[in-house]
């Protein structure tokens, strides 16, 4: 929990100041505080997309459910999907931190890490075709 609190601090930290990213060329950063603004400017835009993938999902199966088609559990279905994948990127990037505990960039893994994975479950999301 403590793990958790901290790197969530750091996140809205490094959020807060992603605007400023926007100012630095990130082509050519070399420093880890400069590393960490453009890592949280692209998560911050992925997630934006990531947002937006679950959202037009969750419009597409929200119809009348016909015999052919229970939309209510497909919801149902995919809220639960979200909530266990969510767990899934928390877990996983944490213990990517954790493994990079005492290194200067263990920031930036875990922001990749979260960018990463935001990138797949878009994908993921958009794979639901036809809905």
């Amino acid at each position: 929990m403590v793990l958790h609190t901290l790197l969530l601090s750091v996140f809205c930290s490094v959020s807060a100041n992603a605007g400023e990213a926007a100012e630095i060329d990130c082509a050519k950063v070399i420093s880890t505080p400069d590393v960490e603004q453009c890592i949280a400017f692209e998560l911050d835009k992925v997630e934006a997309g990531l947002n937006e993938a679950y959202q037009r999902l969750l419009k597409q199966l929200t119809q009348v459910d016909t015999p052919q088609d229970n939309y209510t559990e497909y919801r149902k279905k995919l809220l639960i999907a979200q909530r266990a994948w969510i767990k899934f990127r928390e877990a996983d990037c944490d213990a990517q931190y954790e493994m990079h505990r005492s290194g200067t960039i263990r920031n930036s893994i875990y922001l990749s890490c979260k960018k990463q994975r935001a990138e797949q479950r878009i994908n993921e999301l958009n794979s639901y075709a036809p809905y």
